[in-house]
C-alpha cells in the first residue's frame, strides 16, 4: 500500500468515526424526547478499483419492533377508551351524588317521603304542609338537575367526538405529508428523524382511533382496526356533523334512516359504533365518546324519567279529586303543567316535572290542597289525614319499570331510586379498573418497547469512547504517513 493510499484509508476512517459521533451524540441529546428512536451508523469496507481504499459509511440505520409496537399501538388504544368512559362517569356520579347524599334522586324522594309522613299526623299544621310543598319542589330541582347534568354529558362527548375528528384528520394529512418527503429522499438519505416524527403522529391518532399501519415503501397505509381506509396515496379523511344542542329525544339512528344525531363517515359510509357497518369503530377515545353520547347518558335519561314518570302517575292516581279531564286532570306533579299519561311521555320528563301550581305557594297556590286534594273545591276537616295518607302509601307500593333502562323492572321508587344511582357509580367503578389494567398492560409494552429501540446513554458513552480510539488511531496514520513524506522529500 502507498503512503497516499494509507492516508485517503485514513481519511475515510475519520470521515466515518465523525459521521458516527454525530450520531451517538444525537442519540445521547434526545434520550428523554419522546418517541425518539436510536440510530446507528453502518459501515462497510470502501473499494476503489478493485482494492480496499478504507471505510464508508453505508447508511444510518433506525432498527424497531414493528410487532412490538404494533401491540403498543393497540394497548393505547383501549387505555383511551377506557379513560374516556372513567372520566364521564366519575363526572356524573360526582354531579348525582351516592344515594345517600344530599344531591341524589333517593335522599331527596326520602326527603320528600319523611316530611309528608310528618303531615300526615297534623294535617292541619301550616308549617308542615308549607314544608311539604318545599320538599317536593327540593325533589323536582334535583331532577332537572340531573337531567341537565346528563345532556351536558351528551353534549360534551359530541363536541369531543367532533374536536377528535379534527386532530385525527390534521394528523392524517400530516402522516401523509412525511411519507412524501420520507419517499422524495430515496434509500441513501437520513430519514431517521423522519421517520421518528411519523411514527409520533402515529402512536398519537392510536390513542383516539385504533388502527393497523402497514408500511409500503417507506410509506405506510393506515386503517382502522375494522379494515377501513384513512390513507394510501391518499387521506381518506372523517366526517362528523356536531350538534352543540342535544334534546332528550334526540338519538342516533344508524342508516339507512334520518338520524338527529350525526354518525361518522369516510369516503360516505357511516362506521360510528352502531351504524351496523361490518367494519364500524371500536375502541379509542373517538369511540367511547360515541359510547358516551349515544348509550351510557340515554341509559340514564330513561332511568331518571321513569322515576320520574312513575312518581307523578302514582300521585295523579292516588288524588281522588284528579278526575282524569281538564282542568281537573292533572296530580302533584305535572309535565311541565300538563296531565302526565306514563303510557306516552316524551324523554326528557325529568327535566319538565314540576309541583302543580296550584298547591306551590311560591306559584300563588294553597299548600292546605295537600291535605284537601289538588283540585278540592272547598276545603276539607282540617284534621283529616286520608288524603296525605294516599299519598304517603305511593311510597310503599311496588312499579313496573321499562327494561330499557337497564336496571331491574319491579321496585319501590326509593329503591329504583339508589338502584340507578348504584348503577352508574357501579359502571364507573368497572370503567376505572378497566383502565387501570390497560394502563399496567400499556405501561409494560411501552417499557418494553423503550428497552429495544430508545436510548441508553451508558450504551452510547462506551460507544463514544470506541469512536475516540478509531479517530485517535486513524489520526495517528495520518500523522505516520505525513513524517514519513516528511522525510520522503528531505532526502532530495
Amino acid at each position: 500500500m502507498s503512503i497516499s493510499q494509507a492516508i485517503q484509508s485514513a481519511l475515510s476512517g475519520l470521515n466515518a468515526t465523525q459521521t458516527q459521533a454525530a450520531i451517538v451524540s444525537r442519540n445521547i441529546s434526545n434520550a428523554q424526547t419522546e418517541g425518539y428512536v436510536r440510530k446507528d451508523v453502518e459501515l462497510g469496507s470502501l473499494v476503489v478499483g478493485g482494492s480496499g481504499a478504507g471505510v464508508s459509511v453505508l447508511s444510518i440505520s433506525r432498527t424497531v419492533d414493528e410487532f412490538l409496537i404494533r401491540d403498543v399501538r393497540t394497548a393505547a388504544s383501549r387505555v383511551g377508551y377506557q379513560e374516556t368512559l372513567s372520566a364521564a362517569l366519575s363526572l356524573y356520579t360526582d354531579l348525582v351524588g351516592q344515594p345517600q347524599d344530599e344531591r341524589s334522586l333517593a335522599s331527596a324522594l326520602g326527603e320528600f317521603q319523611r316530611e309528608l309522613a310528618l303531615l300526615g299526623e297534623n294535617p292541619e299544621d301550616v308549617a308542615l304542609q308549607q314544608a311539604v310543598a318545599a320538599k317536593a319542589r327540593d325533589l323536582t330541582g334535583v331532577f332537572k338537575h340531573t337531567d341537565s347534568a346528563i345532556r351536558q354529558l351528551r353534549e360534551d362527548a359530541d363536541a369531543q367526538i367532533s374536536g377528535t375528528v379534527l386532530n385525527i384528520n390534521r394528523d392524517l394529512s400530516e402522516i401523509h405529508r412525511l411519507n412524501l418527503e420520507i419517499q422524495g429522499r430515496g434509500r441513501d438519505g437520513d430519514i431517521g428523524d423522519l421517520l421518528d416524527q411519523r411514527d409520533r403522529l402515529i402512536d398519537r391518532l392510536s390513542q383516539e382511533i385504533p388502527i393497523n399501519v402497514l408500511p409500503s415503501n417507506n410509506g405506510v397505509t393506515i386503517l382502522t382496526n375494522g379494515g377501513v381506509t384513512l390513507l394510501d396515496s391518499e387521506v381518506h379523511p372523517l366526517s362528523f356533523a356536531a350538534s352543540p344542542v342535544i334534546p332528550p329525544n334526540a338519538a342516533y339512528t344508524p342508516p339507512p334512516g334520518p338520524s338527529a344525531l350525526s354518525g361518522l363517515t369516510v369516503d360516505g359510509v357511516d362506521i360510528a359504533p352502531g351504524s351496523n357497518y361490518p367494519g364500524a369503530l371500536s375502541g379509542g377515545k373517538l369511540a367511547a365518546h360515541f359510547e358516551i353520547r349515544d348509550r351510557l347518558m340515554p341509559r340514564f335519561q330513561r332511568q331518571v324519567d321513569e322515576l320520574a314518570s312513575q312518581l307523578t302517575a302514582a300521585f295523579q292516581n292516588a288524588d281522588a279529586t284528579v278526575t282524569g279531564v281538564a282542568p281537573s286532570d292533572t296530580g302533584f306533579f305535572t309535565d311541565a303543567g300538563a296531565a302526565h299519561d306514563p303510557l306516552a311521555y316524551a324523554p326528557g320528563l325529568a327535566g319538565r316535572i314540576a309541583v302543580n301550581t296550584l298547591i306551590d305557594p311560591l306559584a300563588g297556590g294553597d299548600p292546605s290542597r295537600i291535605r284537601d286534594g289538588v283540585h278540592a273545591a272547598v276545603p276539607g276537616p282540617a284534621g283529616d289525614p286520608a288524603q296525605i295518607q294516599a299519598f304517603s302509601a305511593v311510597f310503599t307500593q311496588t312499579f313496573g319499570f321499562d327494561p330499557a333502562a337497564g336496571i331491574q323492572t319491579s321496585a319501590t321508587l326509593l329503591n329504583y331510586a339508589s338502584n340507578a344511582s348504584s348503577d352508574a357509580h357501579t359502571l364507573r367503578s368497572t370503567a376505572q379498573n378497566n383502565a387501570k389494567s390497560e394502563t399496567i398492560a400499556f405501561d409494560s409494552l411501552s417499557n418494553s418497547r423503550l428497552s429495544k429501540d430508545g436510548v441508553n446513554i451508558d450504551d452510547e458513552m462506551q460507544k463514544m469512547l470506541s469512536i475516540e480510539r478509531s479517530y485517535a488511531a486513524s489520526a495517528q496514520v495520518i500523522s505516520a504517513a505525513n513524517r514519513m513524506l516528511d522525510q520522503l522529500l528531505a532526502s532530495f
